[in-house]
């Protein structure tokens, strides 16, 4: 796939890496990293393969929920000039359904917990919502919340927009946007079927690129203990 006529960014390169079950098992944390997250029927693993161009990139299971694993995907992406960035994508557990549902609850587990909190390479987490529910739920509120606490930003995106009419998705935009204190502009509209919001100027492919070029966080200094004279 090479640069679009627009002359925005996109995928040229993409491999599936690992499934790892705990953040111990991702792979060294050697370069830029963003964490994709949802509603298990949200449709992560149809977004990751539109935006790469691999249908059978991100495995899409049939069974809401079943995948309780970390994800790896490498990708490379090429923007205006030639320049390229790599970026590592992280497809984490979906949540909502039967007994992940438990587990969200206490705190999204161990595992996800544990990667928002410890993964050094980590850039923000991308947070899909189902465009056509307008509103995110509780669980959705909850993960950016997690997210807030361990300083990670947070990048919203609305899929499946391709089933909304023109007015309805600029309504979608405000109220998702208001929803989270951010203007319209900051909420992305995508779909996996027709690939809108996924390539060009103002694309996730152009976030995506944006994110991999920022510095790392600084990890919070510890606070100090004072000790007392004898």
């Amino acid at each position: 796939m090479s640069e679009g006529q627009d002359g925005g960014w996109r995928v040229v390169e993409a491999s599936f890496v690992t499934s790892a079950p705990s953040v111990e098992g991702c792979p060294p944390a050697d370069r830029p990293e963003v964490a994709f997250a949802g509603r298990s029927n949200v449709g992560k693993s149809s977004l990751l393969n539109a935006l790469a161009g691999r249908k059978g990139l991100a495995r899409v299971s049939r069974t809401p929920g079943r995948t309780r694993l970390l994800n790896v995907f490498d990708l490379e992406l090429r923007g205006p000039g030639d320049a390229v960035v790599s970026l590592r994508c992280v497809d984490l557990p979906g949540y909502g359904f039967a007994a992940a549902r438990a587990e969200v609850r206490r705190g999204f587990g161990p595992m996800i917990d544990g990667y928002l909190a410890e993964r050094s390479s980590l850039r923000a987490l991308v947070l899909l919502v189902d465009s056509r529910r307008g509103k995110l739920g509780e669980l959705d509120r909850a993960l950016l919340e997690l997210a807030t606490e361990h300083g990670r930003p947070s990048l919203l995106v609305a899929t499946k927009a391709d089933k909304l009419g023109a007015s309805k998705r600029g309504l979608v935009r405000r109220q998702l946007a208001a929803s989270v204190g951010a203007k319209p502009r900051d909420v992305l509209l995508t779909s996996a079927s027709s690939g809108l919001g996924l390539w060009g100027p103002d694309s996730l492919a152009a976030d995506l690129a944006a994110l991999a070029l920022e510095p790392p966080l600084e990890p919070e200094p510890e606070a100090e203990l004072e000790s007392e004279d004898p």
